[in-house]
């Protein structure tokens, strides 16, 4: 009879043996063996759990880490003085933090740390002065790091820097005492040579703009002073109202005002337009009687009927004829081309002769258009009006006699029967320099005698209907000009006031010359 350990009846549970009615001999040994086979059970399963376990591979190179022991607040760690105050000084992060570190732990186990990061300090500030390069920049680090790891670079440096500004200022102090001494001998000199040699040395010295401008005024006064010598010697309106142009507040200024109103024209006024233009003297307006009268015995018929002649406006006549020098300056600028001969007697300021009408009127195209204003040979009326200066005598003067005074005619000496026997004649055979006698009341000069002058006029039988307003006759044969005055060669009767001569306007000869006259105002 078997009994199932597991199982009841149906429907019931395991049962304890006491509760059992019923079992065998055998039911009673079955615990002991159940055990047996529960130990072997159990080894076979040790056995094979210690197989498994040498079958797992750990890796060599897996590094093993230890599990960090959990330290609770009452198990903390303790902490030693040297790591504390180091602790401290990296919490500080500051110069002050690192030395207060090394003087409490010298010899500690951070020291070298601690060196390392005051060093970086010591670099930076040290780099900080080589960035300024100055002796206040090396200083200051000398100040801060007296023992630093540059401190003996720092104080080559300043050593080389103060030696270096010694130089320096010696240098300076020697090139100030140099410029002193050469501006003190430039402004004794007081030249603009000598300060421009002062600027040559010493171009950014202090004394170098007073140099410049001492020689800015000196050379602007010379200038002035030039300008001014020029307007003096050219003695023209023109020539000082150029210098008021340059110079309106110049030194000179006054003295040009006064010279202009000294010769602008009025009558009786003599001036020059130009340098080497001829000496003119302005003549009034008015009316005068031309021509030859009645009562004059050496009077020719185309010298008559005498007349009034009205000028209603002022003109000016040069005093002197038109010399040899002023012609030579028309030859050399270009505006005269025939060069007359002087036969010897001299150039310079003999009267020019050896000239034709045309000759003459290209003069007075030149001067017109050198001067500025309107020159021309003087009409008959002109030429009479300005040579008897309100004088109704036939004679300049009144008398033979009392021509020698004035005229350069022909006189004892020369020997010519028509000769004034009345003169004692200086230059018996010849012209003689313009402006050595005397002058008539218009202030005109060698108007009768020494050379006969060209006219503008053309050659008429009588002035009967001729001009009556001063202005030229252009009536008659104009091939034949003019000429008014007498000559060097002419005795009284040539030398009248009214003596009227004819000559082809292409002729030229030794005893014919020319003055010019020009209008007032313009």
């Amino acid at each position: 009879m078997s009994i199932d350990l597991n199982k009841g009846d149906e429907g019931e549970g395991w049962k304890a043996p006491h509760e059992r009615a019923e079992f065998t001999v055998r039911d009673e040994r079955a615990p002991l063996g159940r055990w047996l086979v529960g130990i072997v059970l159990l080894g076979l399963v040790i056995a094979g759990a210690i197989w498994l376990a040498s079958k797992v591979v750990v890796p060599r190179d897996v590094p093993f880490t230890p599990p960090k022991p959990q330290i609770t607040q009452d198990a903390k760690p303790k902490v030693g003085a040297d790591d504390a105050a180091w602790i401290t000084a990296l919490e500080k992060d500051t110069l002050e933090g690192y030395r207060e570190y090394l003087d409490a732990f010298p010899d500690g186990k951070h020291a070298d740390d601690a060196q390392a990061e005051i060093d970086a300090y010591d670099n930076r500030a040290w780099a900080t002065a080589e960035g300024r390069n100055t002796i206040a920049g090396y200083e200051d680090y000398l100040a801060a790091w007296p023992e630093g790891l540059h401190a003996s670079k720092a104080q080559e440096r300043i050593n080389e820097m103060k030696a270096a500004a010694e130089a320096i200022r010696k240098d300076a102090a020697e090139r100030a005492a140099r410029e002193a001494r050469d501006w003190q001998t430039a402004a004794q000199a007081n030249t603009v040579q000598s300060y421009q040699t002062y600027l040559t040395q010493h171009s950014g010295g202090p004394n170098a703009p007073e140099a410049q401008a001492r020689i800015d005024r000196m050379q602007a006064s010379a200038a002035e002073s030039a300008a001014w010598n020029a307007a003096k010697s050219a003695n023209t309106a023109s020539a000082y109202q150029t210098y008021l142009t340059s110079y309106p507040q110049g030194s000179y200024t006054a003295q040009a005002i006064a010279a202009m109103e000294a010769l602008r024209p009025s009558p009786g006024r003599t001036f020059r337009d130009c340098a080497g233009c001829p000496d003119m003297v302005s003549l009034p307006s008015g009316t005068a009687s031309l021509g030859a009268g009645d009562n004059e015995t050496d009077a020719r018929p185309n010298e008559k009927p005498k007349r009034p002649v009205t000028f209603a406006n002022m003109f000016a006549i040069s005093v002197t004829e038109v010399t040899f020098a002023e012609y030579d300056a028309c030859i050399a600028a270009g505006g005269c081309t025939n060069r007359p001969s002087d036969n010897g007697w001299g150039r310079g300021s003999r009267p020019v002769i050896n000239v034709s009408w045309d000759d003459a009127q290209k003069y007075t195209a030149w001067l017109s258009s050198k001067s500025g204003h309107s020159y021309s040979l003087p009409t008959e009326a002109q030429w009479e009006y300005a040579a008897r200066g309100g004088d109704s005598n036939a004679l300049l003067g009144g008398s033979s006699a009392a021509i020698c005074a004035f005229a350069n005619g022909a006189g004892s000496e020369s020997g010519l029967k028509w000769a004034n026997a009345a003169c004692s004649d200086p230059v018996a055979d010849r012209t003689m320099p313009v402006g050595r006698l005397g002058a008539n009341k218009f202030g005109v000069k060698d108007a009768i005698g020494n050379v006969a002058e060209w006219t503008q006029d053309c050659n008429t039988l009588n002035l009967r209907d001729a001009p009556t307003d001063g202005s030229a006759d252009s009536r008659g044969s104009c091939n034949q000009r003019v000429v008014r005055g007498g000559s060097w060669f002419s005795g009284p009767a040539d030398l009248r006031y009214a003596a009227r001569l004819m000559q082809r306007r292409g002729d030229s000869n030794d005893f014919t010359g020319f003055r010019v006259v020009r209008k007032v105002g313009n």
